[in-house]
């Protein structure tokens, strides 16, 4: 199953902000979405995520996008946007637990699927704080373990998808290298973390071009609203599309462990 867009566009007061996008993302894959400030990443997720109006087609495991109710999307993709606003003195575990509000699950299992999202997240030691009190990166970690919860908390034999829009921007060093390998084993098959008969897709919003390259399997490249290229790290890390697409100088190398493509800028 996959999530695919044919002739996606979006115009906004009469300037393109996404031109006639045409690709495929597969469950079992993570896709980095990139580009510069303003290339239209975050509009194109939303799109995807069926959340904003666009012209095209998008269709979710081989349905319109626009068929299907919230209720419905709720069950098939679980978005975390740029930035999630919550001004109640909740506790870290009620957050994690609006994600199942629309579910029939007995106590007991919400609290489990509770405990193994936080988990997932290094944030089990939060789950009695008071939301409000914590710093920007707990933050962020808690609302991606509601965003888990939610994928986690629906379980049919569907392909699922999470959309992620920036989900390291607040996150220390240890942390963005863990999330984004905790969503590598989410999304690989056969994963034991979720039920290994249901398979997941991720598109990720990420500016660190590094991470992108060492966790991702393919890279979505915008530019100015235009797909530029969608291929794996090795197709697209290379100097001359860094250097036309972001206008600066790197150096390409093979990381010694994995021998992805390992960027680091040129000083000027």
């Amino acid at each position: 199953m996959s999530i695919q867009a044919s002739n996606l566009s979006v115009t906004i007061n009469g300037r393109k902000i996404l031109d006639d996008l045409n690709f495929t993302c597969r469950a079992s894959e993570i896709t980095a979405i990139v580009g510069e400030n303003g290339a239209g990443k975050s509009t194109l997720l939303n799109c995807l995520a069926g959340v904003s109006k666009f012209a095209g087609k998008i269709t979710l495991n081989q349905y319109p996008i626009e068929s299907l109710s919230l209720a419905t999307l709720a069950k098939y993709r679980a978005v975390l946007p740029q930035s999630s606003s919550l001004n109640f003195p909740f506790s870290v575990h009620e957050v994690v637990r609006l994600a199942m509000s629309l579910g029939c699950l007995s106590q007991t299992e919400q609290e489990r699927i509770i405990a193994d999202s936080l988990a997932l997240v290094d944030a089990t030691q939060f789950i009695d704080r008071d939301y409000l009190h914590l710093s920007g990166g707990e933050k962020q970690r808690v609302q991606l373990a509601r965003v888990l919860a939610q994928l986690h908390a629906h379980d049919h034999y569907q392909s699922r998808f999470l959309f992620l829009d920036e989900p390291t921007s607040a996150l220390d060093l240890k942390h963005q290298y863990s999330t984004l390998k905790m969503l590598r084993e989410l999304c690989t098959p056969n994963n034991v973390r979720f039920n290994p008969a249901r398979k997941i897709g991720a598109l990720v919003i990420v500016h660190d071009l590094n991470l992108a390259s060492f966790y991702c399997d393919k890279i979505l490249l915008l530019d100015g609203g235009r797909l530029i290229a969608h291929d794996t790290p090795e197709k697209i890390f290379q100097h001359h599309i860094i250097k036309k697409s972001f206008g600066i100088d790197v150096i390409v190398d093979s990381h010694p462990d994995s021998n992805k493509p390992y960027l680091i800028p040129r000083l000027q």
